[in-house]
């Protein structure tokens, strides 16, 4: 946790940094959660001490300080440091005395909390909500489900956007969820609004909606309006996974694919994203690990079918504005000469250039758009000058045929 704060704050970036962050525990460590290697943070009992070495001691473990963090606040984080140091400095210690130095400096009950220690599994929490446009007062009600006995303490920050203007009407709130199940009301609007849930991913938990079946509207209002980095990131990634798995499961997706071009391309253009970090991490499609946690039946190859079904479709509409964006940042790096920058700025552009030649390489049907991609790609990964630009054009390369073999094997 300490190491994620550190590293948003030097990339002057917090949003980007924590995006990196869900979408390992999304596609790891959830996985674990699911599978026969399913254990709480703290193993009640182990074989050997490189047991502890896993994505969940050690990924969910650093979910579990920062709810602390969303809980308390960073001021009553601080000071349950403080306490903690005070009381332990130099000594062996457990779980179980750091709550008890949170909960003793900010004067709180921290017992229900102990529970997420002990429990294996992902939680699920579902959503509903409702608007009574005489009282002006917005309800919205969470679910809880998972493997505890016992309800789980989870704090689920929520803000809420004026479904006409986009304006935030209602600046992000941590809700405490401690029941199976709770309303939670908001009076005194003036007008419908659209909910941001689970702001900055404030609980490790899967989110979905009680009807089973995501709002898309509402996914691209987020996308394009939300005023939390990470949830519109979250929203256009809810958004095209709902498209590639209407496309997995042979439902009708005309409809859902007219929404997300429309998505990304409001992304695309959006002169208001001034990081182009952050404009990369909401254009890139979901991974096949994070949509293999989304279906019963996983069939790998039927998910990286689907996948580039959609990514196709998005190049082939944006090929012009992706050509361009991709030669500007092509022609702004080499004006830096040889010289490898590592700041936020040039780590952004770098991180979008990369996708854009992702989508780029994607057209590759013909004998001609194969020997286009081909050039594209050699031409990135020959002037690549670090490992992030030529892995990211080596990735395109090996999996070229066609006109595009000879190149694939050279770079091999």
């Amino acid at each position: 946790f300490r190491d994620q704060q550190f590293s948003g704050q030097v990339n002057n970036s917090t949003a980007v940094n924590r995006i990196g962050v869900v979408q390992f525990v999304r596609g790891r460590q959830f996985a674990e959660d699911d599978g026969p290697m399913s254990h709480p943070i703290r193993p009640d009992s182990y074989i050997a001490m490189d047991n502890f070495y896993t994505a969940t001691v050690y990924r969910k473990g650093s979910e579990i300080i920062r709810m602390y963090d969303t809980i308390l606040s960073s001021t009553g984080f601080r000071k349950g440091m403080d306490l903690y140091f005070k009381r332990h400095d130099g000594c062996a210690v457990t779980c179980d005395d750091f709550l008890a130095a949170m909960a003793d400096a900010n004067g709180v009950d921290l017992s229900q909390f102990s529970r997420w220690y002990s429990t294996s599994g992902t939680p699920t929490v579902t959503y509903e909500s409702s608007y009574d446009a005489k009282k002006g007062l917005f309800h919205l009600t969470l679910t809880q489900s998972s493997r505890s006995n016992d309800p789980l303490f989870i704090p689920v920050a929520v803000g809420l956007l004026d479904r006409e203007s986009g304006e935030e009407v209602i600046p992000t709130t941590v809700l405490e969820l401690k029941e199976t199940s709770q309303t939670f009301d908001f009076p005194g609007l003036k007008g419908d609004v659209v909910p941001s849930i689970l702001r900055n991913f404030s609980a490790p938990v899967k989110l979905e909606p009680a009807s089973g079946k995501v709002n898309e509207s509402d996914l691209a209002f987020l996308a394009a309006k939300d005023t939390d980095g990470v949830n519109r990131w979250d929203s256009a990634q809810r958004l095209y996974a709902a498209l590639i798995l209407k496309i997995l499961n042979n439902e009708s997706f005309d409809e859902s694919m007219n929404r997300v071009l429309d998505t990304f391309g409001e992304t695309l253009k959006d002169e208001g994203i001034s990081d182009d970090s952050m404009r990369a991490f909401a254009l890139i499609l979901p991974g096949e690990s994070t949509l293999a946690e989304a279906v019963k039946v996983v069939d790998p190859p039927a998910i990286r079918n689907a996948r580039k079904q959609v990514k196709k479709a998005i190049a082939i509409k944006f090929k012009g504005e992706i050509t361009a964006y991709y030669n500007k940042l092509t022609a702004d790096i080499a004006s830096d000469g040889t010289t490898f920058k590592v700041d936020g700025a040039s780590v952004g552009r770098r991180r979008l250039r990369n996708v854009y030649l992702g989508y780029l390489c994607s057209i590759n049907e013909t004998a001609e758009e194969q020997k286009v991609a081909a050039y594209l790609a050699s031409s990135h990964f020959n002037a690549a000058t670090g490992m992030t630009d030529k892995l990211a054009a080596f990735n395109q390369l090996v999996s070229m045929s066609g006109e595009g073999a000879s190149a694939r094997d050279a770079a091999i």
